[in-house]
């Protein structure tokens, strides 16, 4: 196993970055849509998007084929993939009539993207939103947006809208699912089971005014979406960017930050999880699977995934513990369903001392992209501020490699070999187009590079 050879995907006009999404499909194959600006209706420039597949048997990259069946600017992405080898985008894009919700669909069986279809009325705003499919091929899309012109008065809504692939069609109308409507909505999550049912995850305040995770879900034996409720600690501070990630079975996990103080006043921010029991339908306490005394950053933006077959699942986050010169830290901790409890904690990026989680990195680890098979083997991809993107990786039951030579050194063209295992599932953690994607907290953007992956297995989105 080895990281293969960068491979120019374009040659066409400039790229715009910030609209890029990869998802991994089965054997190895993989999804990437990504934009050009384009003078293509000067004088006015926009930027389109553009979908390219990865073919694990020739080692090639398809020709990019067009997506959007308009111009229009683009404002959001997202990108997710089955287990079948079907596909799918979402898009925001601007239109004469405000933002407007297209989609397309890539089909195995006929090897072609769909045409652009129009999901919604357009929007009042540029909402978050998140883009999720289960392996067998349902998706859901979830968006946040400060809904006006059809809404009086004006309402924050978290909606939703399922797509069924048995009848290849995107169930209408969406479905509003926050009950409070009065305080914006941020950072949808969502996963699904491979029978079609959905969890969905959100950040809005509290009846307190806190910042807290609140839920939903739909359950496909009813086909009828649940009431929301609230998460997150409601005696603790503010809770902020959720993350989901659900098995086959429908059993899911999922993390967030969250602050609290200590018996001498301190703030602490830390990295709650909860567990999401399908034969119960219950959720479980909240389990706090690390935290520091927080005099400077803290933790953010976490990310899991989880093991289809298995339900061992793997999370990760940023740390920064101290102001400039910045040593942060891309942590994680890795969940063995066969103990039901949290175990090993995986320091991903390079340091000073790699068995000591508290110690600084001697560079700022960035935001870890993971990912992993059903049977557990999981990867984790990272950039650094020294401009290398790194990589280390997890043989199930549980024993971390440390991080070697660097896959790639972004800008340089030249890609490194790195030993390591398939990932058949991964997911960023953050919300397609808001400030998760290769951005550092505190400013300024973190070197993001990408290769392709030997893997000998079935995959899912990434």
């Amino acid at each position: 196993m080895h990281w293969g050879k960068p491979q120019r995907l374009s040659t066409g006009p400039s790229l715009s970055w910030e609209h890029t999404r990869a998802a991994a499909g089965p054997s190895g194959s993989a999804f990437i849509v990504f934009a050009h600006v384009t003078t293509g209706n000067a004088p006015y420039d926009y930027t389109a998007l553009y979908a390219s597949r990865y073919d694990a048997a020739s080692g090639t990259w398809t020709p990019e084929q067009p997506l959007q069946s308009q111009p229009g600017n683009l404002v959001r992405t997202s990108l997710a993939a089955d287990e079948q080898g079907n596909a799918m985008a979402v898009w925001v894009q601007q239109t004469s009539a405000g933002n407007t919700l297209f989609a397309s669909r890539f089909s195995a069986a006929t090897g072609q993207w769909s045409r652009a279809l129009q999901l919604t009325f357009p929007l009042d705003d540029a909402p978050t939103m998140r883009l999720a499919m289960s392996p067998t091929g349902d998706a859901v899309f979830i968006w946040t947006t400060l809904c006006k012109t059809l809404c009086k008065p004006a309402e924050h809504r978290v909606m939703a809208m399922r797509y069924a692939v048995a009848s290849n069609r995107w169930i209408q109308p969406p479905v509003p699912l926050n009950s409070a409507r009065d305080t914006p909505s941020y950072w949808p999550a969502a996963a699904l089971d491979a029978n079609g049912s959905v969890l969905v995850q959100w950040q809005q305040a509290d009846p307190r005014g806190v910042q807290a995770i609140h839920g939903s879900g739909f359950n496909s034996d009813k086909l009828q979406w649940c009431s929301d409720s609230i998460l997150s600690r409601t005696n603790y501070g503010a809770a902020s960017t959720p993350a989901i990630a659900m098995d086959a079975a429908g059993n899911a996990l999922a993390v967030w930050p969250q602050r609290v103080f200590t018996l001498s006043g301190e703030p602490m921010q830390g990295i709650d999880a909860r567990r999401y029991d399908r034969a119960s339908n219950s959720w479980q306490p909240s389990e706090r699977i690390d935290s520091h005394v927080s005099d400077y950053g803290g933790m953010f933006n976490p990310s899991i995934v989880i093991a289809t077959n298995t339900g061992d699942a793997l999370a990760g986050w940023l740390y920064i513990p101290h102001p400039p010169p910045l040593t942060g830290a891309a942590e994680g901790r890795v969940y063995l369903a066969a103990k039901g409890e949290w175990d090993i904690r995986p320091r991903f990026d390079r340091s000073v001392d790699p068995n000591n989680p508290r110690l600084g990195g001697t560079v700022l680890g960035g935001f870890p992209v993971l990912a992993s098979d059903p049977a557990g083997d999981q990867v984790a991809f990272w950039s650094q501020s020294d401009h290398t993107a790194w990589a280390s990786y997890l043989y199930a039951p549980g024993s971390f490699r440390p991080p070697g030579a660097p896959a790639v050194r972004a800008g340089s063209g030249r890609a490194r070999h790195h030993g390591g295992h398939g990932a058949e599932r991964a997911g960023d953690g953050g919300v397609d187009g808001d400030r998760r994607g290769g951005r550092h907290p505190l400013g300024g953007a973190l070197p993001v590079a990408a290769a392709c992956f030997d893997v000998p297995h079935c995959c899912r989105a990434c």
